[in-house]
């Protein structure tokens, strides 16, 4: 396989892939898949080499290179026969000897604008980087290589382990650099990217009060704000978009995907314990679990506490402008031990706790608890909706999952009609 791939890239042929896992034909694997640009100048599946040993007679490799024009639509196609290359005629129908493969057409050179190959080639690129990593004994801590991999480049694109470029387009690197994150995120043990259930469910949850600036002072890799901000994007509303990461490659990670992001964002690499928050209309985050603090926090209700998770909330909603709404993943801890009690009845006097979607095991990245998401509005306190989620709690949270549609209906009830005739 090895000399079938150096013989193409001699050809003019940059991106290779060998047995490649297709997206959207997950049972189809050819040997050897070499993209090249297209009269438009997109990089497209251009060229397949199916390759056999002992195989008495080419032609026994049609079929193989039919069934890959006819599903991914490629304009050359090769058979190598224990070394010898063979091209099939534009029908393929016959095969022919050749010397090897031809030159593509119009060059390799093209723009990427398929994101499920954009995301492979990230994750690739990502797992390439932290193997190299671990084989040189450094320890990541978080599991996430460098954040540099994922950094905004002269051109939007992607730098391959082998030291090729890939141009891609940039709403589609925007979208394949978050998705890869979550891919690589879910195959190790961190917890820094959330569930893309959760985030999805978080951003709709705030999606009526989207404008001005949108804040996660706790961002991870950011899930939460880029979720918010395809809500935004697709209702056609301009926000700025501002995270706080405390670990520095973390930071770097979500830096790199804003860069690329169809609103302003903004990462500060800050402790949220001590950073000044601009003003807020909307706050969705996750608090960093089981966090004690060797100084006591003054809450808004006038009481102290070490505990992380209270004190995080209370810095966080003094950022809440009025009228504004703050979404929070919280362990359920916060909703029921009784150390939180006096503070649950101080932010229900004083805010109106909108709802309470209690989730199971599972839902709370790399943690084994149970946790509940906490709608808090600045205004004036009214009833709350409250849900307990069972095992089939991501079909109910799905944009037309009964769950969260029933929340939205409560916290943004529909305007009721007005009936003609009537005052």
């Amino acid at each position: 396989m090895g000399d079938v791939r150096s013989r193409l890239r001699a050809a003019g042929y940059t991106l290779l892939q060998s047995e490649p896992r297709l997206e959207k034909l997950p049972n189809f694997r050819p040997d050897v898949l070499a993209w090249a640009s297209n009269a438009d100048g997109d990089l497209v599946p251009w060229a397949v080499v199916e390759v056999k040993n002992r195989l008495k007679q080419p032609e026994f490799a049609l079929p193989a290179l039919a069934r890959s024009r006819d599903l991914m639509g490629t304009v050359e196609h090769y058979a190598v026969i224990d070394g010898e290359w063979f091209k099939a005629d534009r029908g393929v129908r016959s095969l022919e000897p050749v010397d090897g493969p031809t030159p593509p057409a119009y060059g390799s050179q093209g723009r990427l604008t398929d994101e499920g190959l954009a995301t492979s080639l990230l994750v690739q690129r990502l797992w390439f980087e932290a193997n190299r990593l671990r084989d040189a004994g450094v320890r990541v801590g978080d599991g996430f290589p460098s954040g540099t991999i994922l950094a905004e480049t002269a051109r939007p694109g992607i730098e391959l382990p082998e030291g090729a470029f890939l141009p891609v387009r940039p709403d589609v690197l925007w979208r394949a650099k978050r998705e890869a994150l979550i891919e690589f995120a879910s195959r190790g043990s961190s917890g820094s990217s959330s569930h893309p259930a959760v985030a999805s469910a978080v951003a709709a949850l705030v999606e009526k009060r989207l404008t001005g600036t949108v804040l996660d002072p706790f961002c991870g890799t950011g899930s939460f704000l880029w979720a918010t901000l395809d809500r935004a994007a697709d209702r056609g509303v301009q926000a700025r978009f501002v995270g706080y990461e405390i670990n520095p490659r973390l930071a770097d990670l979500a830096a790199g995907i804003g860069h690329g992001a169809p609103s302003p964002v903004e990462i500060d690499k800050a402790d949220a314990f001590r950073a000044d928050f601009p003003a807020a209309d909307v706050i969705v985050t996750a608090p960093p679990l089981h966090v004690r603090s060797e100084d006591r926090h003054a809450l808004l209700n006038g009481s102290t506490t070490t505990d992380g998770e209270v004190a995080a909330v209370d810095r966080v909603l003094r950022a809440l402008k009025a009228g504004g709404r703050a979404v929070f993943h919280l362990a359920s801890g916060f909703t029921s031990a009784e150390r939180h009690a006096s503070y649950r009845t101080f932010l229900a006097r004083e805010f109106r706790v909108a709802a309470l979607i209690g989730l199971p095991r599972g839902a709370l990245s790399g943690t084994g608890v149970r946790s509940v998401l906490v709608v808090i509005d600045r205004a004036e306190p009214s009833e709350t909706f409250v849900a307990q989620l069972g095992e089939d709690w991501e079909t109910q949270l799905e944009p037309e999952g009964a769950a969260l549609s029933a929340a939205l209906e409560f916290i943004d009830p529909a305007a009721t009609p007005r009936v003609p005739g009537r005052p």
